[in-house]
């Protein structure tokens, strides 16, 4: 082997080149921030719309709705609404207030340049600048601001900031910045950290334009989830739109819970094939445990809440009940360790143990009433844990698939 294809092999071309390429864009920001043409039209636009020109305002607004209503679009197709929007525009004068107070107290320092810094080195963090040399706004300006209009707004004592592990390094200086201030909330940030997700063909990178974005992959999901359910045939008699609404749940399902049940911190690799398989630890496979007892209850007619002559419970019937009362531990744990993957994992293990007792024993021909009035119940009791523990994953179980 020679040098070059160990070089290649090993990984250190690709490194060498990223950091020759970090090393240009570097050289050519400092370039555009100090005498580029447009790096000054640009400052020059960002003093403006801090000033509030009528003109930049109108230009930015018109982009910025732009962006919301793509935005608007790929979350009502997640289905995720918000019960309050905190803007960066609205934050950002805030922000400065509470820098000028920390500068008046020696919380920050001001250099030659005018631009505005805190010192976190005693917390094995960096100089970080607040303003820039012109007083306009840099993004820690904004997030401090943010953080003291949602403890107005609420006070609260735990805000929870979910961003990818990329921010690590912003949210520990925005963190030990606010407890500088003396914040009565400090303690209580959180950054619920999390890894990136990869495709099967490798990672996603911006610079070798092979990102993904959500509403394509969205598309791409439920297409598979189309596929799976034309080769299955069970719908096949519904109208149009019933076999599409339900289509997007498994669909969704999908997606949400393939990324859902791998642990926040952990990168992943999402493959949309695999996402729907009805037999891998999926969203589909859980939704599928749903609707088989949803097609037993519907099959066994009124339901009688009274159980009488079956105290004889078999080994599995005792697992499933234990199951269902771990139920709350499982969210008690979830909550405390910021990891819904504890619940996405419970509803599989749920699932996995129901399909293995409907194969086991017989339900709707149990051996007596007592024992066909027990299944019944244990059958509906599950349903319903499966069906709120994946409604806290924000997924919706269909009854039929």
């Amino acid at each position: 082997m020679t040098f070059v294809q160990k070089w290649q092999q090993t990984g250190i071309r690709n490194r060498f080149i990223f950091y020759v390429f970090d090393k240009v864009i570097f050289e050519k920001n400092k370039y555009f921030n100090q005498h580029s043409v447009l790096g000054k039209a640009a400052r020059t636009m960002l003093l403006q719309w801090e000033s509030e020109d009528p003109k930049v305002r109108a230009l930015w607004q018109q982009m910025n709705q732009w962006v919301y209503d793509g935005f608007e679009t790929t979350y009502r197709n997640l289905g995720v609404t918000f019960d309050k929007l905190y803007y960066e525009s609205n934050t950002y004068l805030l922000g400065k207030e509470t820098i000028e107070k920390g500068l008046a107290q020696n919380v920050f320092y001001q250099k030659d340049d005018q631009s505005v810094w805190i010192d976190l080195t005693a917390a094995k963090l960096d100089h970080k600048i607040v303003l820039r040399s012109d007083g306009t706004s840099v993004y820690i300006t904004q997030d401090i601001g943010t953080a003291q209009l949602r403890y107005n707004d609420f006070g609260t004592n735990r805000m929870v900031y979910v961003v990818a592990d990329e921010q690590n390094y912003h949210f520990q200086v925005l963190f030990e910045t606010m407890k500088r201030l003396g914040e009565p909330y400090a303690d209580g940030l959180y950054h619920l950290s999390y890894g990136m997700v990869d495709l099967p063909t490798g990672k996603m990178k911006s610079r070798e334009g092979t990102v993904v974005d959500a509403d394509d992959l969205m598309a791409e999901v439920i297409n598979e989830a189309r596929k799976n359910a034309e080769e299955r045939g069970e719908i096949i008699e519904l109208t149009p739109a019933a076999r599409e609404a339900i289509i997007q749940k498994i669909g969704m399902a999908a997606l949400k819970f393939f990324i859902i049940k791998v642990q926040p911190k952990k990168r992943m690799i999402f493959d949309p094939k695999e996402s729907v398989d009805m037999q891998g630890q999926t969203g589909p496979y859980v939704q599928n445990a749903y609707v088989r007892i949803q097609s037993i209850l519907r099959k066994a007619g009124e339901l009688s809440e009274q159980i009488t002559d079956y105290t004889k419970l078999q080994a599995a019937e005792k697992e499933m009940i234990n199951k269902l009362y771990a139920y709350p531990n499982s969210i008690a744990i979830a909550a405390q360790n910021y990891d819904p993957s504890e619940i996405a994992n419970y509803c599989y293990d749920l699932a996995k143990s129901f399909h293995k007792f409907y194969h086991d024993f017989s339900i709707l021909r149990a051996e007596n009433e007592g024992a066909k009035q027990f299944r019944l119940l244990l059958s509906k009791a599950t349903a319903n844990v499966l069906s709120s523990g994946m409604k806290l994953l924000g997924i919706e179980m269909p009854d039929r698939m």
